[in-house]
């Protein structure tokens, strides 16, 4: 493939340790991933094929299913994604300069997906109606209820909450791929309840406070404390699960106040967003998607506990079927489905027992048919709709590195490579953990993974000066009493007697986490807590 002489330039000197732009690069030292195929044609449709050909899991009695990790973490994972980074560039801009990348987040773990602006810049995120002690109070998210079943039938007098929409289904939130799909979306809405009993708790503690705050400081209070429990879990959590032990003790090192010892994630002023992180290391999580997921036990909108009854993300053969009726899936990007709110209990582990929660699939070169025929977000911008497809082009037209070549960098020994394209660093990184020993392989990342993982999520805490890491190195959850006053009497504990987690976080939130939770939720707008 060629590209301008300009757009080669550009490549160049972004590779100088002296250019700063929005997004960087933690390689500039080493050489670009070429096709074998000059032709620009030739090396697409190569890309295709190895993508149908090696990148569709089977069911060929290989272990698919990822033990360590409930599947809650891939759309968690996806939340933290909207969260660092956003380009919304067309591909096929990308490809004329691959270079002139802009991030449209902050590459910091502060929830501006879900904070916008805040209520003076973005108040339609926003609940003016909402009266405690006898004044309307600012500072709560609006939550919307549910208006359509997932036929798209309107239901009149639903109290079951949703992401709060305007008349055609749209999502009003502060980043619109939180409705990419219907967990995704749960999760926002249990993000927003979050915030909202924080903010409900903190009033009532003020009315009998002496000196008495307004509500844009009780606003800032909340969002502070909903922000470090986040980042809180998303460290000592979600990386902590996926990563190789040791590297990531090395990153924040925990025994020197949470210090940063990166080896090859460095900034000047602030940091940036790598994109060897967010065009391949991270898109590991495309690999734990299932073909399909049970969400609740309510039968009567075809859902359920039997293994029928595990709904795609997206359906492979597209939203309608040839009579132009809507097959049944978990996309979003309209109304929210009534009945289908999320049972989480199903998607983290919070002490249900029984079969729950699924587990994610195991990290490896194989993508589920649920998103094989993914398109790139709710337009139609380009032709390849195909997701393993899409991720391999990024990373050609971006001009990332050899796989290989950053593991002998990092001072890795590279594993074998028996096709060019499993050099793309992508799939070496997917391929790397498939090939770890033991009860290890797909179960964490290897080497080269992990330290680009950790080492950006520890280094975007380490570098920003409101996170916890900065303010209060070793806090806990446990050490803020408003936290722990969201839990129900003699719950103030972490459920899996271990660390806080992303199930710590939901059921701060009052979202529902078992079949009674659902049923009381849809019927009454609440937990039954």
């Amino acid at each position: 493939m060629s590209i301008s002489s300009s757009s080669r330039a550009l490549s160049n000197l972004t590779r100088s340790k002296q250019y700063k732009g929005p997004f960087g690069r933690l390689f500039r030292e080493l050489s670009p991933w070429r096709s074998p195929h000059s032709d620009r044609d030739m090396a697409i449709k190569a890309l295709q094929t190895f993508a149908d050909k090696k990148m569709s899991e089977t069911v060929d009695g290989a272990p698919l299913d990822n033990d360590n990790l409930p599947s809650g973490y891939t759309y968690f994972g996806q939340f933290v994604d909207h969260d660092i980074t956003f380009d919304p560039t067309p591909l096929s801009m990308r490809q004329q300069d691959p270079d002139k990348l802009e991030n449209f987040r902050t590459p910091r773990l502060d929830l501006d997906c879900l904070y916008g602006e805040g209520p003076d810049d973005e108040p339609f995120l926003y609940d003016n109606e909402i009266k405690m002690h006898g004044k309307e109070r600012k500072g709560f998210f609006l939550i919307g209820t549910v208006k359509k079943d997932w036929m798209g039938k309107v239901i009149e007098n639903s109290k079951e909450p949703d992401l709060p929409r305007n008349q055609q289904g749209t999502a009003l939130i502060g980043d619109k791929r939180n409705d990419e799909n219907v967990i995704v979306s749960q999760f926002q809405l249990a993000m927003l309840k979050l915030h909202n009993r924080l903010m409900e708790h903190l009033i009532n503690e003020n009315e009998t406070a002496t000196n008495k705050r307004s509500d844009g400081e009780l606003f800032k209070e909340a969002q502070r404390k909903v922000r470090w429990f986040y980042q809180y879990v998303v460290w000592n959590d979600f990386i902590k699960r996926l990563v190789n032990q040791d590297i990531w003790e090395r990153v924040l090192d925990k025994t020197k106040g949470h210090s940063f010892n990166g080896t090859i994630y460095d900034w000047k002023d602030q940091p940036f967003m790598p994109v060897e992180f967010s065009v391949a290391a991270y898109r590991f999580g495309h690999s734990l998607i299932r073909p399909g997921y049970r969400v609740n036990v309510n039968k009567d909108v075809g859902l359920g506990a039997e293994l029928k009854d595990e709904l795609p993300i997206f359906h492979p053969d597209g939203p309608k079927d040839d009579a132009n009726k809507i097959r049944h899936d978990l996309r979003g990007f309209r109304h929210f489905p009534h009945r289908h709110t999320v049972q989480w209990d199903w998607f983290f582990d919070i002490k249900s027992g029984g079969d729950f929660p699924q587990p994610a699939r195991r990290i490896d070169p194989k993508l589920s048919s649920a998103v094989f025929k993914l398109e790139e977000g709710p337009r139609k911008e380009n032709e390849f709709n195909m997701l393993a497809f899409l991720n391999l082009l990024r990373s050609m037209l971006l001009e990332l590195p050899k796989g290989s070549d950053v593991a002998r960098l990092m001072g890795f020994e590279p594993h074998p490579i028996n096709d060019p394209h499993e050099d793309i660093l992508w799939h070496y990184i997917l391929k790397e953990s498939e090939l770890l020993k033991g009860d290890k392989s797909g179960r964490e990342l290897g080497k080269v993974g992990s330290t680009i993982i950790a080492e950006v999520f520890g280094g975007l805490l380490a570098g920003d000066p409101t996170s916890y890491v900065r303010l209060w190195p070793n806090w806990t959850p446990a050490d803020d009493p408003d936290i722990l006053a969201l839990f129900k009497e003699g719950e103030q504990n972490p459920v899996n007697e271990g660390d806080w987690e992303v199930g710590d976080l939901l059921r701060a939130s009052g979202a529902p986490i078992n079949n009674g939770d659902v049923q009381h939720t849809i019927e009454h707008g609440r937990n039954s807590a």
